[in-house]
């Protein structure tokens, strides 16, 4: 289960790999924003980037991406959004609904978020990194 968002942000960028820096910008600013360190903004930044240019791997393409920030006090959920009536879902699905992510892409989101997952039949990308408490002793 999610948890709830207490502020939510909606940006739309054209599904273009160029578009991609800007979802990874927004991405670091929100994250920064909201209490992660320095590393975790980093990951945050990977993360977003990785599955915006798995949604949108053409320079040029058409559509539109829609990258939903939801803060919570726990986390930073990220839902990535391929709009594009005309083109297939850039991220195919196998045998059981599970995504076939190309294994790099996969290895990446595995280290940069706290859980991933496809949807839509390959057209949204959802990430998950949590807030953590900093520990007493870094102080």
């Amino acid at each position: 289960m999610e948890p709830t968002a207490t502020e939510r942000i909606r940006l739309s960028v054209p599904a273009a790999t160029p578009a991609v820096r800007i979802a990874r910008a927004g991405a670091a600013g929100l994250a920064t924003r909201a209490g992660f360190t320095y590393h975790e903004v980093e990951q945050i930044q990977l993360a977003v980037g990785e599955a915006a240019a798995l949604l949108a791997p053409e320079p040029d393409g058409d559509g539109t991406l829609t990258v939903t920030f939801d803060i919570t006090d726990t986390a930073l959920v990220v839902g990535i959004d391929l709009t594009d009536p005309g083109r297939t879902a850039p991220v195919a699905t196998v045998a059981g609904g599970r995504a076939a992510v190309p294994a790099i892409a996969a290895a990446m989101l595995d280290a940069a978020a706290d859980e991933w997952r496809v949807e839509r039949g390959g057209r949204r990308i959802v990430l998950r990194k949590d807030l953590l408490e900093p520990d007493a002793d870094d102080d």
